[in-house]
């Protein structure tokens, strides 16, 4: 099977000289398709700066990267749901949506049927129209897993999702993330600080001072 990302002893260094921050330090991982994993770790970990690389966000300083799967291109084929807030406020649901699509070259017309359907999948469909300052928290996070959805990438990367959720919510996302990533058959990569959620996923990798253990 072709490993959608590869990564062999991968680095990311911050600054220079004694002021240099080592965030991620040699790292050598593997993800294929249907691949479900949880990165665990204390904050300053890694994890973050690990996501950004693994979707081509970010360059290593050191050792090499690679998208096998994507002729290792992997603009468009990776989907991000960041932490925090990731609507635009000035765009209605539907629109925040088909953005990517959008940009990705397709027609309003394409883009809006593509973002409704993939808010229909998920049970928002009725928030179409809404402003991102009308929905709670858990309810943004589903529109960002919808963008996903709608784009239809081949590796999911989500870094802490539900870290501003309750306990409720955060199921909810992160089964909504995984049945995504099923029905893409794509790979899920969740970085996360909670163990509960860190349990729903089938395999966890664990960052400290930079460095993983898969």
């Amino acid at each position: 099977m072709t490993a959608l990302v590869a990564c062999q002893e991968l680095a990311r260094v911050y600054g220079h000289g004694a002021n240099a921050l080592v965030a991620v330090h040699e790292v050598t991982c593997e993800l294929c398709p249907g691949d479900q994993v949880a990165i665990t770790g204390p904050s300053g970990s890694g994890k973050t700066t690990l996501l950004h690389l693994l979707a081509g966000l970010d360059r290593p300083t050191a050792g090499r990267i690679g998208w096998p799967a994507f002729d290792d291109r992997p603009r468009g084929r990776v989907g991000v749901v960041f932490q925090g807030p990731s609507l635009l406020p000035p765009l209605n649901v539907v629109e925040n949506v088909a953005l990517p699509l959008l940009i990705a070259g397709l027609t309003d017309i394409e883009a809006k049927e593509r973002a409704l359907a993939a808010l229909d999948a998920i049970g928002l469909a009725d928030l179409a129209g809404s402003l991102p300052e009308e929905l709670s928290g858990g309810q943004a996070q589903r529109v960002a897993v919808a963008r996903v959805l709608a784009a239809g990438p081949r590796l999911i990367v989500a870094d802490e999702p539900t870290a501003q959720l309750d306990s409720d919510l955060a199921r909810q996302v992160v089964d909504l993330l995984t049945e995504v990533a099923y029905r893409l058959d794509a790979a899920l990569v969740v970085a996360t600080h909670d163990l509960r959620v860190a349990a729903r996923l089938p395999k966890t990798w664990t960052m400290s001072d930079g460095a993983l253990a898969c």
